[in-house]
């Protein structure tokens, strides 16, 4: 079947629930598909865009923000470099501010395209074609002019406790009896990347011990390790490193903004486009270690 379709047990796999389960909700017209030769099919964009929808619900993304005058909203993935870019805006334009969602990057390119935000920050990784961010763009966003701008390259890898006392070198040493990671939620790069990893392996990822347990941000998936709740987890160098854990590099993975087009001209993105390629805030963001700021602030696409 087409990568882009699914069948009923597809499905069920995608969403590790029960063939059974499936069927009940299409009866209840509570997930997307249709009838295709008497078999039901589903569209595996609707499907995310379902899972997104019912995980997100509570942070109202179906709300449209208001227009962009003084106050820029953001949705997307975590990284500590958006806290920082919030500073470096205000101080240098105090007329304008940045607030930040952290809803994962799936969830960023739906509210983009819902109207829920004016930038989204993405680091989806596409290991069909080996890019970054694009292809989902196209996927999510078919109607929209986009620019995206590279925010920073950050260095992606498995957090683990000082010292890596249980020697965890490699994605399939998770699958060793006694390790137990801590995730990512549904539809942040992070999952993305890390399932992709494990599949690479030959690992299916949902039978590695602590899968369920999810987080939100990187932050807390180095919080979980030092806190002895997991033995390791995927995050980045920076969190790592704030919490004097061991870090075992997998990627250097690419964060961009992706800004519809017409938005580029307005006064409060402008300055903001501003700021990051500013020397300052480059340096900033050095200073945290675990970041390359090659190509920050350039257009990608």
């Amino acid at each position: 079947m087409n990568k882009e379709m699914m069948n009923t047990k597809g499905v069920a796999e995608y969403l590790n629930i029960n063939e059974k389960l499936v069927y009940k909700l299409v009866k209840e017209k509570k997930i997307p598909g249709t009838r295709v030769t008497g078999k039901w099919t589903f569209p595996r964009r609707l499907i995310d865009e379902w899972i997104i929808e019912n995980a997100k619900e509570n942070i109202g993304l179906k709300n449209k923000t208001k227009e962009l005058k003084d106050h820029i909203v953001i949705m997307g993935s975590n990284d500590f470099t958006i806290e920082l870019l919030s500073h470096a805006l205000n101080k240098r334009f105090p007329e304008y501010t940045l607030s930040f969602s952290n809803v994962g990057s799936l969830a960023g390119l739906i509210a983009l395209g819902r109207g829920s935000s004016h930038l989204a920050g993405c680091h989806l990784f596409d290991p069909d074609t080996g890019q970054y961010n694009l292809p989902y763009i196209s996927r999510y966003l078919p109607e929209i002019k986009i620019t995206v701008i590279n925010l920073v390259y950050r260095d992606i890898g498995l957090i683990v406790k000082p010292g890596n006392p249980l020697n965890i070198v490699f994605v399939n040493d998770l699958s060793r009896p006694g390790i137990k990671i801590i995730n990512r939620q549904e539809g942040s790069g992070t999952r993305v990347l890390f399932d992709y990893e494990c599949k690479k392996m030959g690992i299916e990822p949902k039978l590695i011990a602590g899968y369920e347990k999810e987080v939100n941000t990187h932050f807390e998936v180095a919080a979980a390790v030092a806190g002895e709740v997991a033995d390791v987890g995927l995050g980045i160098l920076s969190a790592a490193k704030m919490l004097n854990l061991t870090f075992v590099h997998l990627a250097k993975e690419r964060y961009d903004l992706v800004i519809p087009r017409e938005n580029l001209s307005v006064r409060p993105i402008a300055s903001l486009v501003e700021v990051i390629r500013s020397s300052e805030f480059k340096e900033s963001i050095n200073q945290m270690g675990g970041y390359d700021t090659k190509d920050t602030g350039k257009v990608m696409a």
